[in-house]
């Protein structure tokens, strides 16, 4: 026997210890598994190693198959490395989790948060005392903050301008100073249905205000400790800010606006939020506000607007009612998928009529269609505790016209008249017709591609009938349909930097001019709307001034309070505090 085989012999056949354990290798991606061709039987043997970067990937695998799906064991090392304070709004995490942090810190239909509410701590072994408030919940906040913005609408790749609002309240007679941390900005896009609590995060992105405002610093009155904590003067202060809208966020991306309808609705929420911690009992909470805002994705217009290599052609033939033994052809094409909200919509139809009778209309309809997904983690076949599968859920579609425009046949030309009436004379039997005609798009239509909870799309339906008794003859064709702020975003810009602090009462010249090449780093718009990859996205930092004031809406009181916190002095009469 040749030796390589007789040493391959001695591996154990498929049903031995030695197979076992190379094929539960194999199974959580530790190894593969080869067939022992020199054993004399169907037996296995233990492949080659597949070596990752880290062994922790390799162990992560092995945990994760090796768990059964009704286990809530985490580990230690993980547990570790969670912080024992909960957060407003954490990544990566299940949707169940997600939901939850957006109910606790959205509050009620009124936006009014319950009394002694709380984050979700981060970890199971988190106890009472280490549990986050939420300070606006409390019956008298020490820390209130509040966020105004410059404008309602924002396109990524711009800037959110606004401004932040501080208030410290004066400590009472039995109440410890309180040290501050952090001070975030946030843009959060998610999707919901109305009545019920599923909630699903789909566009996420944020920034420190220290990043943003050059002047945080500035209210601080010791210098902080390890965890970033730090004492704060009393008062109110009012900081400008500008926060950039990369293109790709923390989580996923915009989509845009969608009008509520069917018990749907997507939002987008700026938030302030501020770390607060007492001195004397070390309790912590979160300060934080927001108000609504529209976020819309940044899209190339030479792109997306660019005739399809393809037109998009649906056609049909068939008989009509009464119309003998011939038959319509109707045939109808689109030069592009996507369309721009508001616009008018070009449909080119062709038409050949071998019946008896004349086609007298064509008809453009638009349908809107909504699927809603409600989430129902019974029909999980992995079960309830582990990640939920997007497609264990109950759907609701609902379908809609939103628009109409019909074509009708005009009048022939007759004896003595110079014109007549219309511009389409019909197709007449035996006759073959190519003509065009338009339906115009809703300015509030948008196509919304499937997220955790809904998607909508959009079909026009395109039609020829011979009159009113005879069944009409119809095709379908697919588009798509963006809003023109996506290709046409209003002028944003960064505040100016400046080594000195800002004068509240001083007006601040902006950066408006655009930067040329923004489009290039634009990548191709390809199937999904809004699935670009523009990691490669830098804001230019050229500039030119602006008229806009970023300090609209404060009051003098408050414009002086914040340059006299501004420039590290004592106010010469009682702060203006927040109501």
């Amino acid at each position: 026997m040749d030796p390589e085989c007789a040493t391959r012999s001695q591996v154990g056949s498929l049903r031995s210890n030695t197979s076992m354990k190379g094929l539960l290798e194999a199974e959580n991606g530790g190894a593969m598994v080869e067939l022992d061709m020199c054993s004399g039987t169907s037996g296995f043997k233990t492949g080659q190693r597949i070596v990752m970067n880290t062994d922790s990937l390799v162990d992560d695998a092995i945990r994760r198959t090796s768990l059964p799906h009704n286990s809530n064991l985490v580990s230690s090392a993980e547990e570790n490395a969670l912080s024992r304070h909960g957060t407003l709004l954490s990544v990566g995490v299940t949707s169940g989790r997600n939901a939850a942090e957006l109910k606790s810190i959205l509050g009620n239909a009124n936006s009014r948060l319950k009394p002694g509410a709380a984050l979700i701590p981060s970890s199971t072994r988190t106890s009472q005392g280490d549990k986050t408030s939420l300070e606006q919940a409390k019956p008298r906040a020490r820390v209130e903050v509040d966020i105004i913005l410059y404008s309602k609408t924002c396109v990524q790749g711009g800037f959110l301008r606004g401004q932040v609002k501080i208030r410290i309240r004066k400590p009472g007679r039995k109440e410890s100073a309180v040290l501050i941390s952090g001070g975030k900005i946030r843009v959060v896009g998610f999707e919901c249905i109305n009545g019920e609590d599923d909630r699903h995060t789909f566009y996420q992105t944020s920034t420190l205000l220290s990043d943003v405002c050059s002047s945080f610093d500035e209210m601080l009155g010791t210098v902080p400790d390890d965890e970033g904590f730090a004492k704060m003067k009393d008062g109110v202060f009012v900081f400008p800010f500008s926060m950039a809208l990369p293109l790709d966020g923390d989580v996923g991306n915009s989509k845009g606006m969608l009008h509520p309808h069917s018990g749907i609705t997507v939002r987008y929420i700026a938030m302030f939020s501020i770390k607060v911690k007492e001195l004397d009992t070390g309790k912590r909470s979160i300060a934080h506000f927001y108000r609504d805002c529209e976020i819309w994705p940044r899209l190339n217009p030479s792109t997306i607007l660019a005739p399809a290599i393809v037109p998009l052609q649906a056609h049909v033939t068939k008989s009509i009612f009464m119309g003998g033994c011939g038959k319509v052809t109707l045939s109808a094409s689109l030069h592009r998928l996507h369309w721009v909200a508001g616009q008018q919509c070009c449909v080119k139809a062709s038409v050949t009529n071998h019946t008896k009778k004349t086609i007298k209309s064509l008809t453009l309809s638009l349908f809107r269609s909504t699927v809603v997904f409600k989430p129902r983690p019974y029909l999980d076949v992995q079960g309830v505790n582990v990640e939920q599968d997007p497609d264990a859920c109950q759907t609701t579609t609902a379908e809609k016209q939103v628009a109409e425009s019909t074509l009708q046949m005009g009048q022939h030309g007759s004896r003595g008249h110079a014109s007549a009436k219309g511009w389409w004379t019909g197709v007449p039997p035996g006759d073959e017709q190519e003509f065009c005609h338009f339906i115009l798009i809703p300015p509030d239509a948008l196509t919304m591609p499937r997220g955790r909870l809904l998607e909508e799309e959009y079909t026009l339906r395109v039609s020829v009938s011979a009159g009113p008794l005879g069944s009409d003859i119809h095709v379908k064709l697919p588009i798509k349909i963006i809003n023109f702020l996506s290709i046409d975003p209003p002028p944003t810009c960064p505040l100016p930097t400046r080594d000195d602090p800002i004068d509240a009462q001083r007006p601040v010249s902006d950066f408006s001019e655009r930067n040329s090449t923004t489009l290039d780093t634009l990548d191709e718009y390809e199937d999904e709307v809004y699935s670009d990859d523009h990691s490669d996205y830098v804001p230019s930092d050229e500039a030119a001034t602006d008229s806009s004031d970023p300090y609209d809406g404060i009051s003098s009181n408050e414009h002086s309070t914040a340059a006299t916190y501004a420039r590290g002095q004592a106010p010469r009469r009682k702060p203006l505090y927040l109501r």
